[in-house]
C-alpha cells in the first residue's frame, strides 16, 4: 500500500542513473535505476539506501546523475541540487539532469510545479526513447500530488512503451511494481501489459 512520506522525505522518485558512456553510447537503456548502493521502494514510490557502503563508493566515484540520486535518497537535498546546478551550468540540455531537477522539485514539497515540468518535457521527447522515463516521472509526481488516477495511467504508459520497446527488465518490473502498488492502493486490478478489456 502507498504511503505519504513526510514531508522531509519527498526525496523519493528520483530514479536517474547515465549508462558508462553517456546516453549516445546506449539508446537501449534508460538513465534510470541501477544505481549501486540504491534500490526503489514501489510502496512509498522513492529510493532509499540499500547498501550504504556501496552508495558511500557511487559518492566517490559515479557519474554525477548517480552521485545526484545518493544524494537524494540521503535526504541530502541542498548537496544534490548543487551538484544538479554545477552540471546544468556546463550543459543546460543534459536530459538527466533536466529530469533530476524535477525529482528536486517534488523533494522540495512542490509537486504541481515538478508535474507542469515533467509535462513540458514530456512535450518535448514525445514520441523519443526518453518517453517512458517522463512517464514514469510523472507517475510519482501525481502520487505526491494526490491524483492516483493520473499516476495509474502514467504508470500504465511507462509499462507499456517499455514492453513494447524491450526495455531491460528492471525497468520493465521497476513500472509493473508501480503501477500494482497504486492499484492496490485504489483496490483495482491491474491488467497485463497489452492486454484489453474483451469487447
Amino acid at each position: 500500500m502507498i504511503t505519504a512520506p513526510d514531508r522531509d522525505l519527498t526525496h523519493t522518485q528520483a530514479l536517474l542513473q547515465v549508462p558508462v558512456g553517456g546516453l549516445d553510447s546506449a539508446p537501449r537503456q534508460n538513465i534510470e535505476s541501477g544505481i549501486p548502493g540504491v534500490r526503489l521502494n514501489p510502496s512509498l514510490m522513492r529510493h532509499e539506501i540499500s547498501d550504504a557502503a556501496l552508495a558511500e563508493e557511487t559518492l566517490r566515484t559515479g557519474s554525477a546523475a548517480w552521485q545526484v540520486v545518493v544524494l537524494l535518497a540521503k535526504g541530502e537535498l541542498r548537496a544534490a541540487s548543487e551538484l544538479v546546478a554545477e552540471t546544468r551550468l556546463r550543459n543546460p540540455q543534459d536530459f538527466a539532469m533536466r529530469v533530476l531537477d524535477t525529482s528536486l522539485t517534488r523533494a522540495a514539497g512542490d509537486a504541481p510545479r515538478a508535474i507542469n515540468r515533467l509535462r513540458a518535457l514530456l512535450t518535448e521527447f514525445k514520441d523519443t526513447e526518453h518517453e517512458a522515463i517522463l512517464q514514469q516521472h510523472l507517475g510519482f509526481a501525481y502520487v505526491e500530488s494526490g491524483d492516483l488516477l493520473a499516476a495509474t495511467n502514467r504508470f500504465r504508459k511507462a509499462l507499456d512503451l517499455r514492453t513494447t520497446a524491450g526495455a531491460d527488465a528492471h525497468l520493465v518490473e521497476s513500472s509493473r511494481a508501480c503501477l500494482a502498488s497504486v492499484l492496490e492502493h485504489t483496490g483495482t486490478v491491474a491488467a497485463p501489459a497489452h492486454q484489453h478489456p474483451a469487447q
